[in-house]
């Protein structure tokens, strides 16, 4: 996050207009498909309507939709911000979630003249309590350690050793392996647990790596409503509201899998979907 920050930071001034609302900020939301994710096209139509000054995007499974861009689609994206000179900010997090054969590309791998800013952690992969992450920032590295040195001068250097052993004795890619595998099968779980439990016209995506699933509800569904009714049996999930700052995706909701799947899973999940039936059947808007 604060390599997101710094970015950001770097890059812009208060009252510009990036696809992210924060520090002043002016927030454009740009429309992803489930699969696909962000649209060049579409975006380089936003180009020529807004002064947008930079975009912030998570092209590998992308949270909460968990779509990933085809590489067609990432050299296109990265094209269009040189081409126009506009700073992208590239939020890779979870990106070493993949459940395919390979890993997916990175839009920094197509950046030859530093428009793209890389960020990544290890906070989804390995450890979320040691706070580690890490930036490429391009053309921008003077300003983003600039930045660094005014907010909090260097990181926490114990617990970088620490995680820099574990990579050079070739321990994190065995624990990815297992990881992904593990999250590959709570994904099939879930997704039939939803299948099973939730209405028929239920919709529910397929990610390809990450864990989250979007989950599309009957229309009449609101979802900030069913949220509250379940948190009374002790059920979280997030309601699509919270993803959208004009209030979209009513009818929608976030789904982590990345709790291993057990009785307590399936009850929740057989929980949520009565309270989805009992909604649809009352009409609750």
């Amino acid at each position: 996050m604060e390599a997101l920050v710094m970015c950001l930071k770097a890059v812009t001034r208060p009252g510009d207009t990036v696809a992210i609302e924060n520090l002043g900020l002016k927030a454009l939301e740009i429309a992803a498909d489930p699969v696909t994710g962000i649209d060049p096209e579409q975006l380089a139509a936003l180009i020529r309507k807004f002064p947008i000054k930079a975009c912030v995007f998570v092209p590998n499974f992308s949270n909460p939709l968990g779509s990933c861009m085809p590489d067609e689609k990432k050299a296109a994206l990265v094209k269009l911000i040189t081409h126009h000179q506009i700073p992208l900010i590239e939020d890779d997090i979870y990106g070493e979630l993949y459940f395919g054969r390979h890993r997916p590309k990175t839009c920094k791998s197509f950046d030859k003249e530093g428009w793209v800013l890389y960020c990544g952690s290890l906070s989804k992969s390995l450890a979320p309590g040691y706070r580690i992450g890490w930036t490429i920032p391009g053309r921008f590295m003077h300003e983003v350690l600039r930045t660094k040195m005014m907010h909090t001068v260097t990181g926490t250097t114990l617990t970088q050793e620490a995680i820099a052993h574990f990579l050079g004795i070739g321990r994190y890619e065995y624990h990815l392996k297992k990881l992904r595998k593990a999250l590959h099968t709570q994904c099939l779980r879930y997704v039939q647990g939803i299948i099973q439990y939730f209405p028929a016209n239920t919709k529910v995506s397929r990610p390809q790596g990450g864990f989250v699933l979007w989950v599309e509800l009957p229309h009449q569904l609101n979802a900030y409503r069913l949220y509250q009714q379940a948190l009374k049996h002790q059920v979280s999930v997030a309601p699509g509201q919270l993803f959208s700052a004009r209030g979209q995706f009513g009818n929608c909701l976030r789904i982590s899998y990345a709790r291993p799947w057990d009785s307590e899973v399936e009850e929740a999940l057989r929980t949520l979907g009565a309270l989805v039936k009992a909604h649809s059947r009352s009409k609750l808007v």
